[in-house]
């Protein structure tokens, strides 16, 4: 349904699934190693790139963490080459994954996507939209509370009354249904650096927002959705990747929170998850994370079992589930911002989930920033990060 919405009835009508397909990164046959880069990170891509004369890629960069040689370096690589960037060694030396020039990630995307543009030829063809993520009916989420109309007032009202009283499942049947209004901002053609650089400054131009100096404690409201939750409840882990790894790190220079300052999220945080899409994500909350939440001791003792454990293999190939690595990797986006905060609380989350996660809960806000009292003293400084629309935050 994803892939007809993108490509229309027509095209997706003629060509499914024997000339429109996805890329399927455990197909033995459809998958072909490249080489090494200098540093020694393994390089693979789909067969029918390999073998093509010409390869067009066509990309929407949302933020500047996407797109360039990630494109490809990751959109069409295995799980053999991916693992030489999403570990817990390039994620914690990355500062951050939103700005490409301190990023270990985005350097060893580029040491790949080199080997790959001198194995294929690739035009690349990069898109970038503006802020305009909710339809007429839900502006007001996008504006901030100064600025609201009496119809945005009375908009957030009616919205609110229906949302305290429906159950979680209609909620999020509702949410997920709406579509963003995106504006088209810029269009990019050709090879890859040169495209690029013209698509990240197109990219900050539309959300960079200066901020000056660091807080004490930062607050972030987790919004429902995420890149790999579409139609699906956001379980924990996701919450954790989403509220940690995405939102923390959508900073330049330096963080917004201070090292050792308080970070707090609210999420309800429910023991919640989608069978279909995240089986391997239900096994890493039960089995792993009751063990051990240390993104380096996970990485060492169970990724490679959940990377090729042939049910999850399986369930990726042939049904809608995620990679068995994958809630490894949205575990350790996070590993910057739990070694950066002096301590993580959420607000409004199941104090058994929370507490799994390895983190504070707290019933309201108000009994946050008690609790934050202990590590930041009594007067601390607040800064609160409103998403969306997406923004990445330049700390003076």
């Amino acid at each position: 349904d994803e892939i007809r919405h993108i490509v229309g009835d027509r095209i997706f009508s003629t060509f499914w699934p024997d000339r429109l397909y996805q890329h399927d990164g455990e197909d033995p046959e459809a998958n072909v190693y490249i080489g090494k880069t200098a540093e020694g990170e393994e390089v693979t891509l789909h067969k029918r790139a390999t073998e093509s004369d010409l390869v067009v890629y066509v990309n929407l960069t949302l933020v500047p963490m996407d797109g360039g040689h990630k494109s490809m370096s990751t959109g069409l690589a295995s799980y053999r080459g991916i693992r030489a960037h999403h570990n817990v060694k390039t994620l914690l030396a990355s500062r951050s994954y939103m700005n490409p020039p301190d990023s270990a990630l985005h350097h060893s995307c580029v040491r790949q996507g080199q080997l790959i543009e001198d194995t294929v030829r690739v035009f690349h063809i990069e898109t970038t939209v503006n802020n305009h993520a909710f339809p007429a009916i839900a502006n007001f989420m996008q504006k901030r509370e100064t600025d609201w109309t009496a119809q945005d007032q009375a908009m957030f009202l009616g919205m609110k009354q229906l949302t305290d009283l429906a159950p979680p499942a209609f909620k999020r049947n509702v949410f997920h249904a709406m579509r963003a209004p995106y504006g088209l901002t810029g269009v990019n053609a050709g090879q890859v650096d040169a495209v690029h650089e013209k698509t990240l400054e197109s990219v900050r131009n539309q959300i960079a927002v200066r901020v000056e100096g660091q807080t004490d404690i930062v607050t972030i409201g987790v919004p429902y959705l995420g890149p790999y939750n579409v139609n699906a409840p956001m379980n924990p882990v996701l919450v954790v990747c989403m509220g940690l790894g995405y939102l923390f790190n959508f900073y330049r220079n330096k963080p917004v929170l201070r090292k050792g300052g308080v970070a707090i999220l609210t999420h309800p945080c429910r023991y919640e998850f989608d069978a279909v899409q995240h089986p391997s994500y239900i096994d890493f909350y039960d089995e792993v994370l009751a063990d051990t939440t240390a993104p380096a001791e996970i990485e060492a003792k169970y990724e490679l079992r959940f990377a090729e454990d042939p049910w999850f293999r399986q369930l990726y190939r042939k049904s809608h589930a995620y990679h068995g690595a994958h809630p490894f990797y949205a575990w350790y986006w996070a590993a910057h911002a739990m070694e950066h905060a002096g301590d993580i609380i959420i607000v409004g989350g199941d104090r058994e989930v929370v507490h799994r996660l390895g983190f504070k809960c707290a019933t309201t806000l108000e009994d946050a920033f008690e609790m934050a009292e202990q590590t930041v003293g009594r007067h601390p400084s607040v800064t609160h990060l409103r998403m969306p629309p997406i923004l990445l935050a330049d700390v003076e």
